[in-house]
């Protein structure tokens, strides 16, 4: 009842599972604040949407065409951000694939240091604030980031702990998967009988054979939370059900 109500990113009767990340120091335009040619941390927390998805989704049906049966499982959710800890650590060690451009090969082939992070820096005044973060005085006056450092040296920076949960690598977690098809015919009882068998049923079954996911590109967020998740696995499998 004292500190929660100063705190103006909380209030009585809103939506309890807000996503609080560690965001990047700004100007007045939304640009990033570097400091010796590196972005600046916020100190502050942010809110930047809601853990829990809008909606959670399933459909499944069976079709029945003479000795065919088709059985078919869609879900997904819609919604809720989370934090991908895969793409931060990809990012941090230098394997994603986005890292592999002229900045890192003029640094490793050429021995050059020219990486211009997009923003601005600060070259007068300063800025003062509450508890909670917001802005209670500020005279700062920008100019165009023109500093050149190494581009591994900032992308470690810009990528450098994953408790802190910067936005970058904060992600709508939306996502559909065709879960489960399977397709099984059941042999007509004169042949199953000459097979001395009294129902001989065959099929194939498939799981997890299609995912859109909003965001995720690495990973799979079904589970609820990406921790290094591994990709999707495809299951392919085959289906005898033999009555004697």
């Amino acid at each position: 009842p004292v500190y929660s109500s100063q705190d103006p990113r909380i209030g009585v009767g809103e939506r309890y599972d807000k996503y609080f990340f560690t965001d990047w120091e700004t100007d007045h335009a939304g640009n990033i604040v570097h400091q010796a040619g590196l972005p600046v941390k916020n100190k502050y927390q942010s809110v930047i949407g809601y853990k829990d998805p809008k909606c959670i989704l399933g459909w499944t049906n069976r079709f029945f065409y003479k000795g065919f049966d088709l059985s078919v499982s869609i879900d997904g959710r819609i919604g809720g951000v989370m934090y991908s800890w895969t793409e931060q650590a990809m990012w941090h060690s230098g394997v994603h694939p986005d890292s592999d451009n002229r900045w890192r090969y003029d640094e490793v082939v050429n021995g050059k240091q020219n990486y211009i992070g997009s923003g601005v820096k600060v070259v007068s005044g300063s800025a003062s604030y509450d508890p909670y973060g917001k802005v209670l005085e500020d005279t700062r006056v920008f100019a165009p980031n023109d500093v050149p450092v190494s581009y591994q040296n900032y992308t470690m920076n810009y990528n450098e702990n994953p408790w802190d949960h910067d936005a970058r690598h904060i992600k709508n977690g939306s996502f559909l998967k065709l879960r489960e098809v399977a397709l099984n015919y059941t042999l007509p009882a004169t042949i199953a009988q000459k097979l001395l068998m009294k129902k001989v049923r065959v099929g194939v079954i498939g799981q997890n054979l299609l995912m859109w996911t909003k965001e995720f590109k690495f990973s799979d967020p079904d589970r609820g939370k990406e921790n290094l998740n591994t990709p999707t696995s495809r299951y392919v499998g085959f289906n005898i059900d033999l009555t004697f």
